[in-house]
């Protein structure tokens, strides 16, 4: 059974750890939310390494004028955490890097191309032996397009036949 990341993860760290990860990922989503507009638009989140919250500026002014509102940032991050998770900040220019708080990308969406039945299908049905391993894969071939489409992921296997109000 599949399940997803973050309800899985609990068997491979500590439930109080799994829970200030995931609310460390929420608060980075809300960043503008929790620190105000002017201050995320100098600043993004990249992450943090135990006490130290990192942050990232597109420019080392920005950088610089951020140093002095370390403190505040501190303390909404960490009001928000209900814990005094962070202690201290440390600054980095983002150049390519992706912020934390960056809108999540559509998961890419497969489109599976229509199914054309072959012009000459069937031809080679009485030219080759039924027996042989050619013969027996070009009958199912016939047969899967004169069955015609079946929904996108069933391959047939394990359904149960349908029976006819007959018993058949």
């Amino acid at each position: 059974m599949l399940r997803r990341l973050s309800e899985s993860i609990d068997r491979f760290v500590s439930a109080q750890e799994a829970s200030s990860r995931r609310n460390f990922v929420e608060a980075c989503r809300r960043w503008k939310e929790i620190v105000g507009p002017e201050t995320a638009e100098l600043v993004r989140p990249l992450g943090h390494r135990r006490r130290e919250l990192l942050l990232g500026a597109d420019d080392p002014v920005a950088m610089q004028e951020m140093v002095f509102a370390a403190p505040r940032i501190i303390s909404q991050i960490n009001a928000v955490l209900g814990h005094d998770a962070f202690d201290r900040v440390r600054f980095d220019l983002l150049g390519n890097r992706t912020s934390l708080d960056a809108a999540r990308a559509e998961p890419p969406r497969f489109a599976t191309p229509p199914v054309r039945r072959p012009e000459q299908l069937g031809d080679l049905a009485g030219q080759l032996d039924p027996a042989s391993p050619v013969g027996r894969c070009y009958a199912k071939y016939v047969a899967y397009f004169e069955a015609g489409p079946t929904p996108s992921g069933t391959t047939g296997r394990g359904r149960r036949r349908m029976r006819t109000p007959d018993g058949r």
